[in-house]
């Protein structure tokens, strides 16, 4: 657990890395632990997602000065997104395992021109 994270906007519940070498660490931080059961599997099942390489839903407009592609339904009901609109979705969970089927089969090495990268995690890289 780390310290608690708070702005006059409100306070970061969780964090995780996007894949690349070097970033391996996921914060849970104290505000976490005082939402509902149901806020706090919503807001782990969101870090997964970003471990797993996703960005946010609004990543393409509010989070433009890192570049993000599109890939599968783009639906504002998504884990990806904030509040009530964090939802896991059946078509999150298609759209994970569609992704990772292409790009290990080797039939998904770009999406709009960016290159899909593959990462050796952590603990298998050594």
């Amino acid at each position: 657990m780390h310290e608690e994270k708070c702005n006059p906007k409100g306070c970061v519940l969780a964090s995780a890395f996007f894949p690349g070498p070097g970033q391996n660490i996921f914060y849970i931080y104290p505000t976490m632990l005082e939402q509902s059961p149901q806020e706090q599997l919503e807001t782990i099942e969101h870090e997964m997602g970003h471990i797993f390489g996703l960005r946010h839903f609004f990543a393409k407009i509010s989070e433009a000065k890192w570049k993000s592609e599109l890939f599968g339904t783009h639906s504002p009901f998504s884990i990806m997104n904030y509040g009530d609109s964090s939802k896991l979705m059946p078509a999150d969970i298609n759209d994970l395992k569609q992704l990772y089927e292409l790009v290990w089969s080797g039939a998904l090495i770009e999406i709009n021109g960016t290159p899909v990268k593959k990462f050796v995690s952590y603990h298998m890289a050594g």
